[in-house]
């Protein structure tokens, strides 16, 4: 089953369901990230700061995740990870304190 509405109505998709409705957010958003407008792309690494990512507005765990257009939208892996107070996939140079 690659499609499941849960009792209180939210959507969740899995498999090729996912996959589709990936491919139509990008397509929806003529490849734009929804944060800065940077042209992402569906076929780099999930961790370059340009890769299309699927941001759910209400989350995914807990019991809040919707795949629905109205809960959903694409953003680019820089965005994403900045939203969720991530450090970039990059390494970022080592940096010395005096402590």
């Amino acid at each position: 089953m690659s499609r499941k509405i849960t009792k209180d109505g939210r959507t969740i998709l899995s498999g090729k369901d996912y996959t589709a409705f990936r491919q139509a957010i990008y397509v929806a958003q003529n490849s734009l990230c929804g944060y800065c407008r940077r042209t992402t792309s569906l076929t780099v690494d999930i961790e370059c700061d340009w890769s299309f990512q699927v941001d759910h507005t209400r989350g995914r765990g807990g019991g809040r995740r919707d795949d629905t257009y109205e809960a959903c939208s694409g953003v680019c892996g820089g965005c994403h990870r900045r939203k969720h107070n991530q450090q970039s996939a990059v390494p970022s140079e080592l940096k010395w304190s005096r402590a």
